[in-house]
């Protein structure tokens, strides 16, 4: 056993509406603010769980992870369905049995146009409704946080994502005042979410890393 530590950073959104738009809107402004408050606060979070440096922010699951392949150098960081074979490997077999890729949008299209020798796509996504896209057996899934296939870059990821354990202290709070900007008229809204996520063991979950040069 080793001893990680789960903070708690703090993800907020603040913005102030007039009070015309308000009384005068035919729909439910509050409701619509409360509600786009709480998807740029999980959009933000949700991009620190991903890439987030772990420098005086939570330690995304891509950041945090070991590499288990590093691509070839001369080809300006891409992979071939070799590098993903040898990074599906590189995590553990217990690990494995419950496995999950993910991939930045640009890896995964790069990754559709790979081709064999006889120039045949290697891989193509599930063509039934609900079914999910497979890559050696495992789902594939996209974040729209993570670069793009590059010279050291980190566009793909293997392994076992429920060790990435996140902590969330309490519950998002949207708050509004009539005070906070009485100076211009405005209601004040604002939203606040504490969470923080660590990966819980570096066998569990690996990436893919371009070549250096």
């Amino acid at each position: 056993f080793d001893k990680v530590s789960l903070k708690a950073w703090k993800f907020g959104d603040f913005r102030g509406v007039s009070k015309e738009l308000i009384e005068d809107s035919a729909i439910d402004i509050e409701g619509l603010i409360g509600d786009l408050i709480a998807e740029n606060i999980g959009l933000l979070l949700g991009g620190k769980l991903a890439v987030g440096t772990g420098t005086g922010e939570t330690a995304g699951i891509i950041t945090a992870a070991t590499v288990g392949k590093t691509g070839a150098t001369g080809v300006t960081g891409a992979f071939t369905f070799d590098d993903l074979i040898d990074l599906h490997y590189s995590v553990p077999a217990p690990y494995r049995v419950n496995g999950a890729w993910l991939f930045s949008d640009q890896a995964l299209a790069s990754a559709r146009k790979l081709k064999g020798t006889d120039g045949q796509h290697i891989w193509s996504p599930s063509v039934q409704v609900g079914e999910p896209d497979l890559i050696l057996g495992k789902p594939v899934y996209t974040d729209a946080n993570m670069v793009a296939p590059g010279l050291n870059a980190k566009p793909i990821g293997f392994g076992d994502v429920s060790r990435y354990w996140v902590r969330f202290v309490n519950q998002l709070r949207v708050e509004r005042s009539e005070h906070a900007l009485f100076g211009s008229d405005q209601v004040a809204f604002r939203g606040v979410l504490r969470a923080d996520g660590v990966l819980t063991d570096l066998s569990a979950f690996k990436v893919f890393r371009g070549g250096a040069s």
